[in-house]
C-alpha cells in the first residue's frame, strides 16, 4: 500500500474529510499532483471537479512541486515596516529566481508570506517551515543556512488517577484536584515555548536548561510553557517557586542561560527583568493570567491553577441556564471583531430545535498582524476547553469542533494533546465526571483564507465544501453545521467564559466600562511589542507608550494600523480616544501595528487591500472584482471621489463582513493622511 493510500483509510468515505485528506496527502507528498487529487476524490466520492475546486481554493495547498528548500518571507505590515520586503529581495537573488518560483534545478522555491503570525519578532522568515525571526539583512544567510531547532520533548504526564466513586460530579472533580495536588513540583523553570519565543531561540533555550539542571542537579523542573506576551523578551524564563512571587527573566539565551543556573545553583538572586515586572503590572490579565506560567502539556497543572473547577461547579448543580444568564449580564461579546452578544448566540441555540447540536470554535485567526489567540491556545489550552465546555453544556450541544489554522501548529499540537488529557482524566468524551452530560470533541485544520473568519464559510469549508459565506437567515445557531443548531465563538471569546461564569457576569461588565477585557498584540515599530491585555476603554496611547515602549528608533509614531484587514489606520490626534467596539477607534480584533514617521502609509494600506482582492472568496461580485478595481485605483493617478464610491457600492453590496470591511483602512487612510495618497 502506498503512503497515500495509508493516509487516506485514516477517513471514512465521506465528503466531510476533504481538507484533512488535501493536507494529509500533501503533508506526504510534499504537494498535491493531479494524480493525488483524482486519488481523493475516488476515495471520498467527492466529484474530481469539486476536489479542484476546493484545492484551488485554500492558499496553504500546493498544485506545483516545490524546490527542495522552500524559503518564505513575510512581508505583512509588521514585517515589511522591519525590512521584510528588503529580505525578499536577497533571497531572490540568492537563489537566482523571483518571488513565487523555483529555481530550475529544483534547489528551491522563494515565496512572499501574508504573515507568519509572530508580528511581534518581525521580520520573519521561513525556511523549510521553521521561521526565524528578528532577522536582520546581515544575518540572513546565517538564518538561511541554520541548522533546524532541536525538537520539544516535554515529559510526558503521569497517567490519569483512577475513579473508584459513584459520587456526584463534584467529588469526582475534587479526587481529580487532590490526585493534581499530589504530583505538584515546588519549583519550576517555565521557558516561554510559544510561536514568537520558537522563532528567536526559545526552543535552544528550553533544551539547554533541561540538560544543564539536570547535569547540575538543580531542583527545578523545566517546562515548556507558553508565550507570558513579553515577546520583545524572548527567550524569556520564568523562575516559579511555591510562596514566592514569579520572577521574569529575559532573553535567555547563551550567556544569559549559564548566568541563571549560576545564579540558582548559590541560591543567590536572580536578575529578573523589571521592565517586564512592570508591564505585567499595568495590566488588568484575565484571559492571560497564566499564560507562561502554567504547563501546557500537563492537565494536572491545569487543575492546580484552578482549571475545570468551574465546569465541575455548573455540572454538579446541573444548571445550563446559569451559564447562559452569567454570559447576559457580563455583556459579552464576540472578540472577533463583529461583537455581536455571545449569550444572544446562545440562547437562539439553545431553544432551537433538532439535533445534534454543535459548538464550533473558531481558532482560524488568518488576519495578518493578528495573532493573540495563538497566544490562547498555546499558553492555556485547558482554558479553552473549559469555556468550550461551559458552551456546549449551556446550549445543549453534544459535539465540538477546534478547528485550527493549518499553520499554527504548535497550538494545534497542544490543543490535541489537552484534549486527549481530558478525555483521560473524564473532563471530556462521554459522561463528563460521571453526569449524563457528553461531549465528543474533534480538532480541524484549516488551509489558509481569510474567508474563514466568516462563521458560515468556515462551516461550509467543516462539510468539504468550498469557504463561501452562506446567506443569512438563516442563522447558524438555528441550522448550522449539517443543518443542525450551531454556535461558532472565536477563542478569546471562549475564554473568556470560565472566569465570568466563576465571578459573576457583574464582575466583568463592571470592567472596561460594561466591555470586560481586550487582548492586543502590538507590533511595528515599538520597543516592547507583544501580546497585552487592558480593561476595554483602553487608548492607542497608552499601548504604544506604556506598555509598547514607544518607537524603537526614537522617530515619534505617526500612525497605528488597528484591527488588521477589516481596521482602519489612526492618527496620532485619536490616540487618547478609548478603544470600544463601534467608538471612534474600533478595536476590531486587537491587532495594532505602530508606524514611525517616515514609514509610508500608503505601502500599509496597499498591502492590507491587496490581502484582501488575493482573499476574495469570489462569490460575490462587488467584493471579487471591486477590491481588485480599488487596488489598481491605488496604484494610478489617485482619484479619490471615484475611490470613495467604489468602496461605498463594495460596502453595501458585499454578502458578508470581511467584503463590507475591505474598504475600511483605504477610506481611513485617503481621510486621515491625504498627503500620504498624492
Amino acid at each position: 500500500m502506498s503512503t497515500r493510500d495509508e493516509v487516506l483509510q485514516r477517513y471514512s468515505r465521506e465528503r466531510t474529510w476533504l481538507l484533512p485528506a488535501l493536507r494529509d496527502v500533501q503533508h506526504a507528498e510534499g504537494w498535491l499532483s493531479p494524480d493525488a487529487l483524482d486519488g481523493i476524490a475516488a476515495h471520498l466520492r467527492v466529484p474530481a471537479s469539486e476536489v479542484w475546486g476546493v484545492a484551488t481554493h485554500f492558499p496553504e495547498l500546493r498544485l506545483a512541486q516545490p524546490g527542495q528548500r522552500v524559503v518564505r518571507v513575510c512581508t505583512g505590515v509588521a514585517c515589511a515596516a522591519a525590512g521584510g520586503r528588503e529580505l525578499l529581495a536577497a533571497c531572490e537573488r540568492r537563489f537566482g529566481v523571483r518571488r513565487g518560483e523555483t529555481a530550475p534545478d529544483g534547489s528551491a522555491t522563494v515565496e512572499e508570506l501574508d504573515c507568519a503570525f509572530a508580528c511581534a519578532v518581525a521580520p520573519v522568515v521561513e525556511v523549510d517551515h521553521v521561521r526565524r525571526g528578528r532577522v536582520a539583512l546581515s544575518d540572513l544567510g546565517a538564518a538561511l543556512d541554520a541548522s533546524a531547532p532541536p525538537a520539544l520533548t516535554p515529559d510526558a504526564p503521569a497517567a490519569a488517577p483512577a475513579i473508584r466513586t459513584t459520587d456526584n460530579a463534584a467529588a469526582r472533580f475534587a479526587l481529580l484536584r487532590r490526585e493534581a495536588e499530589r504530583r505538584r513540583t515546588g519549583r519550576r523553570l517555565a521557558v516561554g515555548v510559544g510561536s514568537c519565543g520558537l522563532a528567536v531561540g526559545a526552543a535552544e533555550a528550553y533544551a539547554t536548561l533541561r540538560e544543564e539542571v539536570r547535569a547540575r542537579g538543580l531542583p527545578f523542573t523545566v517546562a515548556a510553557a507558553g508565550c507570558n506576551g513579553l515577546c520583545w523578551a524572548a527567550p524569556s524564563v520564568e523562575v516559579l517557586r511555591d510562596g514566592a512571587p514569579r520572577l521574569t527573566v529575559a532573553h535567555v539565551r547563551g550567556d544569559a542561560v549559564t548566568s541563571l543556573l549560576n545564579a540558582l545553583r548559590a541560591n543567590a538572586p536572580v536578575a529578573r527583568s523589571e521592565t517586564a515586572a512592570a508591564m505585567l503590572a499595568v495590566q488588568r490579565r484575565v484571559l492571560l493570567d497564566r499564560c507562561g506560567i502554567a504547563d501546557p502539556n500537563d492537565i494536572a497543572d491545569a487543575i492546580r491553577h484552578g482549571t475545570y473547577a468551574t465546569f465541575a461547579d455548573v455540572l454538579n448543580h446541573g444548571d445550563p441556564e446559569r451559564v447562559i444568564e452569567e454570559v447576559r449580564a457580563a455583556g459579552l461579546a464576540g472578540r472577533g471583531g463583529a461583537y455581536f452578544p455571545a449569550a444572544v448566540k446562545w440562547r437562539t441555540c439553545r431553544d432551537a430545535a433538532g439535533s445534534p447540536k454543535y459548538v464550533v470554535v473558531n481558532g482560524e485567526e488568518g488576519e495578518p498582524g493578528i495573532f493573540k489567540d495563538r497566544h490562547l491556545m498555546e499558553g492555556d489550552p485547558h482554558r479553552l476547553l473549559e469555556g468550550l465546555l461551559l458552551a456546549a453544556y449551556a446550549v445543549g450541544a453534544s459535539r465540538a469542533i477546534l478547528y485550527i489554522h493549518g499553520e499554527a501548529d504548535l497550538a494545534a499540537e497542544r490543543l490535541e494533546r489537552a484534549v486527549g488529557q481530558a478525555r483521560e482524566w473524564g473532563l471530556a468524551g462521554d459522561a463528563i465526571l460521571g453526569s449524563s452530560f457528553s461531549l465528543d470533541i474533534q480538532l480541524r485544520r484549516g488551509l489558509g483564507g481569510f474567508v474563514l473568519g466568516e462563521e458560515t464559510a468556515l462551516l461550509e469549508s467543516i462539510e468539504g465544501r468550498r469557504a463561501m459565506p452562506r446567506t443569512r437567515p438563516p442563522f447558524p445557531a438555528e441550522a448550522g453545521l449539517y443543518g443542525k443548531p450551531t454556535i461558532i465563538n472565536n477563542v478569546e471569546t471562549l475564554c473568556a467564559v470560565p472566569p465570568i461564569v466563576e465571578r459573576g457576569g457583574a464582575w466583568f461588565a463592571g470592567l472596561g466600562g460594561g466591555h470586560g477585557t481586550k487582548l492586543f498584540g502590538l507590533s511595528g515599530h515599538l520597543r516592547r511589542p507583544g501580546v497585552v491585555e487592558l480593561e476595554a476603554g483602553c487608548t492607542l496611547r497608552t499601548l504604544i507608550d506604556t506598555l509598547g515602549g514607544g518607537p524603537s528608533d526614537g522617530r515619534p509614531i505617526a500612525a497605528a494600523v488597528v484591527g488588521g484587514p477589516s481596521g482602519s489606520v489612526v492618527p496620532p490626534r485619536d490616540f487618547d480616544e478609548p478603544l470600544i467596539p463601534r467608538g471612534r477607534v474600533n478595536p476590531g480584533t486587537g491587532g495594532v501595528v505602530a508606524l514611525e514617521e517616515g514609514a509610508s502609509v500608503r505601502d500599509a494600506v496597499r498591502t492590507l487591500l491587496a490581502f484582501n482582492a488575493r482573499e476574495s472568496c469570489g462569490k460575490c461580485t462587488p467584493c471579487r472584482e471591486g477590491t481588485t478595481r480599488l487596488l489598481g485605483l491605488l496604484d494610478g493617478a489617485l482619484d479619490a471621489p471615484q475611490v470613495a464610491a467604489l468602496s461605498e457600492v463594495i460596502q453595501l453590496a458585499s454578502l458578508c463582513g470581511l467584503g463590507q470591511a475591505a474598504p475600511l483602512a483605504v477610506l481611513s487612510g485617503l481621510r486621515e493622511f491625504p498627503e500620504a495618497f498624492r
